[in-house]
């Protein structure tokens, strides 16, 4: 017999122990309802259920993220199908005025509700929104419009100065406000007066240099749609006169089967068509020089160039170009682009060109998945009445329309927010002008139509999309408890056992400390 070591009662105290152990597990997992409540529980199944819990939060956001998109949905359809009943009263307004037993006072009260229901559709357009977002005021996507072939875009210059020639006119936008020039201005001074007018209270201001070209100053950022009718040989020259260590003029042309162009100046020229770009230098000692650099990068493209009579260089096989002018110093770099195609030259089969109708529109990204490009997008049309066709910036005649101005010249239909005239609207002071506009006021009720349609689509998309996220959900979640959850039943078994058998070591350690007494009867 020995004392110094009680085997037994080690032995005893160390299966107590356990039992502790085992049972301090089962009323940590009896007490929160998991299986794993720590790594050690289970490794393995930790990280399968916590990609599974990433998912079920991802779509449980997906479905509210589809809810608001419902909401978003349902306040810009809401707001067009007032828009629809405006124009349903302005069609009415139309026909009554195309009929001969009304007098010229007649007509007059009828124009007078014609403009104020063309200012109310120009309201609902600009005032409509969700979460501080306007949905119908044709949002910040440009659209290059049907009857624009060149389209020069200039980003990054503080004053940069251009001539234009050709075309019907030149459209010049800076942020979302534009200003259209005309062919008819008899100097330079009167492009300055209508761009300063145009612009004021933007920071923007424009002048003319030496030359009569016009400068513009305070735009980091400005676009110029030449607009051709006809194959007029409508040209854009943009040069600019300030120093910069980078790229500081960018010009992209679109719409072009056959478009020329010069440069000078600057230290290069980089010309991008699609994903492959070559850059020019120079140092080129003639146009010949360019062309074969040109289709030497180029090759394989289907992207041909050559160099017409005046040595100008010509790019066929491109519906698009970028060229960049980049400039250390201020050496009057610019380039020179013309086209020589017609306007509708590049427009789709079966596609109408209508005026009005190709402007810009609000992009709705909505992320209805659980994970990266699960998303689908909706564009919501500029819904207002100059995007709908039932009124215009410009007095002039579009075809048989007529639009409708004041004695004095001045335009009739408001923002819908001021009281401050801007667009002019349709004229239904004869019965030819009435007519004209039934028809133009029937493209606009189609144009709301066709996205209300749109609109109602995507909301039974997404009724679709938020069902089946969440079933989804449901049976991820059902995965995910079988790896975490605990067997209450199973788990209250293991805690009872655990409790007695730690209570019977408890008993039995009591008994083993006793065995060393024996000894002492042995030294008596």
């Amino acid at each position: 017999m020995i004392i110094n070591h009680n085997l037994a009662a080690l032995n005893t105290l160390n299966q107590m122990n356990k039992n502790a152990n085992a049972t301090q597990s089962s009323l940590q997992k009896l007490s929160s309802g998991l299986r794993i409540n720590s790594a050690a529980d289970d490794a393995a199944g930790l990280a399968i259920s916590e990609k599974m819990k990433g998912q079920i939060s991802g779509l449980e956001q997906a479905q509210r993220n589809a809810q608001d998109g419902i909401s978003m949905i349902q306040t810009a359809e809401g707001s067009l199908n007032e828009t629809q009943d405006i124009l349903q009263r302005m069609r009415e307004l139309a026909t009554q005025a195309a009929n001969d037993t009304n007098t010229t006072d007649d007509r007059q009260q009828i124009q007078e509700e014609m403009d104020q229901l063309t200012s109310e559709v120009n309201r609902i357009g600009n005032t409509t929104e969700f979460n501080t977002q306007k949905l119908l005021n044709g949002g910040s996507d440009q659209s290059t419009g049907g009857s624009a072939t060149s389209f020069q875009q200039v980003t990054g210059t503080d004053a940069t100065s251009f001539d234009f020639s050709g075309g019907n006119s030149s459209k010049i936008t800076i942020g979302d406000k534009s200003v259209t020039l005309d062919k008819n201005y008899s100097n330079a001074a009167g492009v300055v007066d209508a761009l300063n007018e145009g612009f004021d209270g933007t920071g923007v201001t424009f002048s003319t240099d030496a030359d009569d070209k016009l400068v513009i100053s305070g735009a980091e950022e400005f676009t110029v749609k030449v607009d051709e009718a006809s194959p007029t040989d409508a040209s854009l020259n943009i040069a600019t006169d300030t120093a910069s260590s980078e790229q500081k003029v960018e010009y992209t042309v679109t719409g072009e089967d056959a478009t020329s162009f010069d440069f000078s100046g600057g230290n290069s020229s980089k010309i991008t068509i699609g994903d492959k770009s070559v850059t020019l230098d120079k140092n080129y000692s003639n146009a010949a020089g360019v062309v074969d650099a040109l289709n030497e990068g180029f090759d394989g493209t289907g992207v041909t160039f050559s160099t017409d009579a005046d040595d100008k260089l010509v790019i066929s096989g491109a519906e698009e170009f970028t060229v960049k002018v980049d400039e250390a110093s201020p050496t009057d770099a610019s380039v020179n682009i013309t086209t020589d195609t017609e306007a509708t030259s590049n427009v789709p089969d079966g596609v109408d060109l209508e005026a009005g109708t190709s402007g810009s529109g609000f992009t709705a990204h909505f992320q209805i998945g659980a994970n990266t490009g699960q998303s689908f997008s909706l564009k919501i049309d500029d819904m207002r009445a100059n995007a709908l066709g039932i009124s215009s910036t410009d007095a002039e005649s579009d075809g048989d329309v007529k639009w409708h101005k004041t004695s004095d010249g001045e335009k009739t239909v408001t923002n819908g927010t001021d009281d401050n005239a801007v667009e002019y609207s349709l004229d239904v002071s004869t019965h030819e002008n009435a007519s004209a506009a039934i028809g133009q006021i029937d493209k606009a009720i189609n144009a709301v139509s066709t996205q209300r349609a749109k609109l109602g689509a995507s909301q039974n998309r997404l009724d679709h999309t938020i069902n089946n996220l969440s079933t989804s959900s449901q049976n991820l979640t059902s995965a995910q408890s079988r790896i975490t959850d605990v067997d209450m039943a199973s788990e209250m078994a293991n805690f009872t056992k655990n409790n007695i058998l730690n209570q019977a070591a408890q008993a039995m350690l009591a008994q083993s400390n006793q065995l060393p007494e024996g000894v002492l009867q042995l030294l008596r």
